[in-house]
């Protein structure tokens, strides 16, 4: 294991519902560089994973988002899944940790459907982001721009498409990281005389512009794949990849 993130704490959002490999691959390379991960959920003791629409791993619960201080965590990441994505918005639990953390410019990493929480806390607007495919009207509806990529880096925000963006997806998260580690450490000494928010070329946070990563290779999905997306939403079919 590395020490690479021995300072960060990383927030994983999530409930019963989620696509199995959004949460477990970035948990697996996080922790392997040394990062502290805790699964946060409504659900008390674990949750019920999905690999596309086969029932997957149950994951084990660190803490209740009732008690849960998004000031204690570094970052936030929000995995997929139809189900999960769509129970987690309508949590105001969720909403308030997302809007704490992106208030405080810490990273938030979002793929396919883990992207709906953006929209419902109000913080989308005005951001350039990718999804699941079918989560691009809502963007747009929301003010944002969405665009098809493997993985978009806009400010504190990472977002990515699918499971098989998840390489791009875990590189762009962890450069993000990087900077908030050596922003945190930049902080610690000047408790005493007021912290600053700062950048890593050392300007003020919130000036910089935002930065896309190069188009991916992986091509859109199909349009079934967007109406069986559509729905599962409505319950009308099982639940669909990310």
């Amino acid at each position: 294991m590395s020490n690479r993130y021995h300072q960060l704490k990383v927030a994983v959002l999530v409930t019963d519902g989620f696509e199995q490999a959004e949460l477990l691959e970035p948990k697996k390379a996080l922790e392997a560089a040394g990062a502290t991960v805790h699964i946060l959920s409504d659900k008390s003791d674990s949750v019920q994973g999905f690999k596309h629409v086969d029932k997957g791993e149950s994951v084990a619960v660190d803490g209740s988002l009732d008690t849960a201080r998004p000031e204690e965590y570094s970052a936030v990441l929000l995995p997929g899944g139809v189900v999960n994505g769509d129970a987690m918005r309508l949590l105001p639990q969720a909403r308030n940790f997302v809007r704490a953390a992106n208030d405080a410019e810490k990273p938030i990493a979002s793929i396919c459907h883990g992207g709906w929480l953006l929209i419902s806390a109000g913080i989308a607007k005005g951001r350039t982001v990718t999804s699941w495919p079918s989560l691009q009207d809502d963007f747009r509806n929301a003010g944002s721009q969405w665009v098809d990529q493997e993985v978009v880096r806009d400010e504190n925000f990472v977002s990515s498409r699918k499971p098989t963006d998840i390489p791009a997806f875990n590189n762009e998260f962890m450069k993000l990281l990087d900077e908030q580690q050596r922003r945190e450490q930049r902080q610690q000494p000047s408790a005493a005389g007021g912290e600053e928010s700062v950048t890593e070329a050392g300007g003020v946070a919130g000036s910089s512009q935002p930065r896309l990563s190069e188009k991916g290779s992986a091509p859109p999905a199909p349009p079934a794949h967007e109406n069986e997306a559509f729905a599962v939403a409505h319950g009308e079919s099982p639940q669909s990849d990310g």
